[in-house]
Parts: C-alpha cells; sequence; structure tokens
C-alpha cells in the first residue's frame, strides 16, 4: 500500500488550495514537468496549466474547453481535468482541504491516464 502525504503549492496562491500528492516520497507531477522539458516539446504548455491552476485558484470560471468536470454520476469527490492542446492533468477536490493534483499525462494516453487516476484516487480516499 503506497503512503500517501500531500504538499501545498507555493506557486498557486488564491481562494483555494492546491496540493501535489506525494506518493512514497515521490512527486509525480514535477517528474511529469521535468519530463516534459527534457523532451523539448510542450514546455509552452506547461506554463498554461500552471495559468489554469491559477484561474481556478482564484475561482475564475474557465471555459469547457481548458477545464471540464469528468466526475462519474453518483459519485461524491469531484474529478476535475485541466487541459492543453496536447496535456491533461486530473485534480480532486476534496471538501475542507482544497484541489489536490492526482495524475497527469498526455492526449494520445486519455483513456488510459483517467483510468490509473481514478484507481489512484480510490487508493487515496481509502486511506483518509
Amino acid at each position: 500500500m503506497p503512503i500517501f502525504t500531500l504538499k501545498s503549492i507555493p506557486e498557486i496562491q488564491g481562494k483555494i488550495e492546491f496540493y501535489y500528492l506525494i506518493i512514497d516520497g515521490v512527486n509525480n507531477y514535477k517528474e511529469f514537468e521535468d519530463q516534459i522539458i527534457r523532451e523539448g516539446t510542450y514546455e509552452k504548455e506547461l506554463v498554461t496549466i500552471q495559468a489554469r491552476l491559477q484561474e481556478m485558484a482564484d475561482r475564475k470560471h474557465l471555459p469547457q474547453n481548458k477545464c471540464r468536470n469528468i466526475t462519474p454520476q453518483k459519485e461524491k469527490v469531484p474529478e476535475i481535468e485541466i487541459k492543453t492542446t496536447n496535456l491533461r492533468v486530473y485534480i480532486i477536490h476534496e471538501k475542507h482541504k482544497g484541489r489536490i493534483i492526482l495524475y497527469e499525462g498526455k492526449k494520445n494516453t486519455q483513456d488510459k491516464d483517467i483510468r490509473k487516476f481514478r484507481s489512484l484516487k480510490k487508493l487515496y480516499l481509502n486511506q483518509l
């Protein structure tokens, strides 16, 4: 069973708190960012993702082509997908806590990434 911890994201300041999910001491989001930078293809989209996260923290409404609710019916914990042309970031909203980045990926692996995100969400929520 993985060990989960939350780390506040200091770069994002607003009315809603944002956190990285740390899994067994590893920040997968930071590793994703590093991979994108190494590949040298979507760095501008990383900046766009950060801007959208900040807009969410400030409670600004984002259109569906930038941010969409992907919560299945009857699910109590909201699921949010932040998207750019090629990148995706999957977030949950934990009541009384804020938004937690659980998973990230690329458009071409979106279906697999959503399944992995939901599996990770279930593991995380079961440990609360």
